[in-house]
């Protein structure tokens, strides 16, 4: 099996993500690019369309090529996680890693009229500036057309988040996409039980949130730490993940 360690990570992240109720259905998907591997081209690792995030393991990912190609694996690829998964590998270089789902509080706030990520929580700070905000839903992502625009609406922001539609959390690593994902879920989550006591809202001040947020938006032994927890975790009850 090539790309052996990549394969576990984000077959890793697809069950934690399961663990969490992050992903519709058989919908949704996660991928990561990856580099030439004892004769195995370079391509994207992604999961394959039919399977529930629960019962993903390293060897039924898929990789494909820039065009689609299925390079490795057996199956296939879901249409939308093609162009929309690809278009942003190609345009957005740093992003190695795409994790793209309906997560229920994240979505929810890109239900409504202002759909914004408030300061209003030190995990919010965490996305001060960091999020692309997408307005124009284009329906099912069925073309190479809607994935561009999509890429192209990220400009340089990690992580978008899609009106009517889900979140997309990009980053250099699966430890970093996952952790990143998770503190955006928790913040979101924190957003609508504070708005649901009907009280208003404490927001942070722009001056206090520019000065504050760097402090909370560092990759370090927490975020690899994190990963780490997680891996445990799955080796311990659901060993067959990393097969």
């Amino acid at each position: 099996m090539n790309h052996q360690e990549q394969r576990r990570e984000l077959a890793a992240a697809l069950r934690w993500a399961a663990r969490l109720g992050w992903q519709s259905g058989i919908c949704n998907h996660f991928s990561l690019a990856v580099d030439a591997d004892q004769g195995s081209q370079e391509g994207i690792l992604i999961n394959p369309q039919g399977y529930h995030w629960s019962e993903v393991t390293a060897s039924s990912l898929l990789l494909l090529d820039s065009q689609g190609v299925l390079l490795d694996g057996k199956g296939t690829v879901e249409d939308t996680a093609f162009f929309i998964h690809c278009a942003i590998h190609q345009q957005i270089p740093s992003a190695r890693c795409v994790l793209h789902a309906h997560p229920p509080h994240s979505t929810a706030i890109m239900c409504t009229e202002k759909g914004r990520l408030i300061n209003i929580h030190q995990d919010s700070l965490r996305f001060h500036k960091r999020i692309a905000y997408d307005d124009d839903f284009g329906g099912v992502a069925s073309n190479a057309s809607e994935g561009l625009r999509i890429a192209k609406a990220m400009s340089d922001r990690p992580i978008m988040m899609m009106a009517h539609h889900g979140v997309t959390v990009t980053g250099s690593t699966v430890a970093e996409a996952l952790d990143s994902f998770y503190y955006l879920e928790v913040a979101a989550r924190f957003q609508i039980l504070a708005a649901s006591t009907g009280d208003p809202l404490k927001i942070m001040s722009e001056e206090v949130a520019d000065r504050l947020a760097p402090a909370f938006q560092l990759f370090n032994e927490q975020t690899t730490g994190h990963f780490l927890a997680i891996r445990r975790i799955l080796d311990r009850e659901e060993p067959e993940y990393s097969a």
